[in-house]
């Protein structure tokens, strides 16, 4: 990742830079207040790119029907331009370059994984523009940038908060509480692996079986057959969607059928239902976001719109977080009365928001805040919260009937 960034990167723009991004902003004759985003709308890592445009969307258009933000003594309307990166980092990284010097946007907004997100964010550091984003966990996105972030935000789940989670539900599944962990070499991966191992091992889990791979691997068969050998009943994993699609096709072909399953990232959109099918009945999947979090004034201004078009669907998170990312950029346009990069990014830094995904405060020293994280379960097409249950004495079924 760090060799391809160097390679589209120039040192032109790290010369350009030094200047910082002051130039942008609405023009003296009140053009609208441009705010920019590269997503994932196709290609590889395309899963969420409509329900974070859709969440964008919605939040820039209240705004502006609510007349704009007040920015030196006028109204200024708010105007999303939206670049699709196609799934590539190195055309993610040369979007966000073109949004600030080209198309003059005052923020970025971010996407959904590391391979996007922190090309985006490192542009914006270069640019000194302020960058905000959710769906990253973390840890991962702290250690992005080996110097500290200055100019970019996330809020999300915490990766150790994580992996407790998934290490007390698999912990309570009858058994020999044996599990076998497949992880690949991604950055959320590479962070979230020892964390797994500590919180098993915490749980009176028996990890028999550890295995890590190249993202965009296809063969799990060695893996697999190990796996099988060792008798475990429960497997955890975090890997690429496509990956995980295919790991899931040969378990079943081999005759490896633990009771229960977890698998984050791969399963946490509705690519994993509709390239499995009933293989996915029962996987154990990641939950970001819970309508329990947002205030009933405001859910009420998503339900309608994002709640309707996702409903039942893990876009229904993605859309209520980019939803949020939104307000607290707004929120602190409103605060700072500038669209002066520092300035705006004083504001950002001092956000205390009453967002749809909570109160949301940034750690000076990360630049992350923290959000709820739940175990949810694929059942008939859906996803469901299982942990914690969202009704008394409600559990997650066992075994899971896609690999049973």
């Amino acid at each position: 990742m760090l060799k391809t960034l160097v390679l589209v990167l120039p040192l032109a723009l790290a010369v350009a830079a030094c200047s910082g991004g002051n130039g942008a902003g609405p023009s003296s004759s009140g053009a609208a207040i441009v705010i920019g985003t590269t997503l994932s709308l196709t290609g590889s890592l395309d899963a969420l790119g409509a329900p974070l445009e859709a969440g964008y969307e919605q939040e820039i258009a209240q705004v502006n029907r609510a007349g704009g933000i007040a920015i030196g003594g006028r109204q200024e309307k708010l105007k999303l331009v939206v670049l699709d990166n196609a799934s590539d980092p190195a055309t993610a990284s040369s979007q966000a370059r073109r949004l600030v010097r080209q198309d003059h946007a005052v923020a970025l907004l971010g996407y959904a994984t590391p391979l996007i997100v922190t090309p985006a964010a490192l542009v914006a550091e270069q640019l000194h523009v302020p960058f905000l984003t959710s769906l990253m966990p973390v840890e991962a996105f702290a250690s992005g940038d080996k110097t500290g972030w200055k100019y970019s935000w996330d809020f999300f789940y915490d990766e150790q908060r994580q992996a407790a989670d998934v290490a007390r539900a698999l912990a309570s599944v009858p058994g020999n509480k044996k599990v076998v962990l497949f992880t690949d070499n991604e950055p959320d991966s590479v962070v979230e692996r020892p964390l797994y191992e500590a919180a098993f091992e915490a749980d009176g889990l028996d990890v028999v079986g550890d295995y890590t791979f190249l993202a965009g691997s296809t063969d799990f068969s060695s893996f697999i057959a190990d796996a099988k050998a060792t008798g475990a009943q429960l497997l955890a994993g975090q890997m690429a969607p496509a990956d995980g699609v295919a790991l899931w096709k040969q378990l079943t072909s081999s005759g490896f059928r633990p009771k229960a399953a977890f698998l984050a990232g791969a399963s946490d959109t509705d690519y994993w239902w509709q390239s499995l099918g009933s293989l996915a009945q029962d996987t154990l999947s990641d939950g970001c976001w819970s309508p329990g979090q947002a205030s009933p004034g405001q859910l009420a201004t998503i339900i309608p719109t994002l709640g309707r078009r996702f409903a039942g669907s893990p876009g229904y998170g993605a859309a209520a977080l980019a939803y949020a990312a939104a307000q607290i950029l707004t929120d602190a346009l409103a605060s700072a009365r500038s669209t002066n990069p520092g300035k705006l990014n004083t504001a950002i830094s001092k956000t205390d928001a009453k967002t749809i995904a909570g109160l949301i405060t940034f750690s000076q020293s990360t630049h992350t805040a923290i959000t709820p994280y739940y175990i949810t379960q694929w059942r008939s097409g859906k996803l469901i919260q299982v942990q914690p249950p969202l009704s008394r004495g409600a559990t997650f079924a066992v075994p899971a009937a896609g690999l049973g």
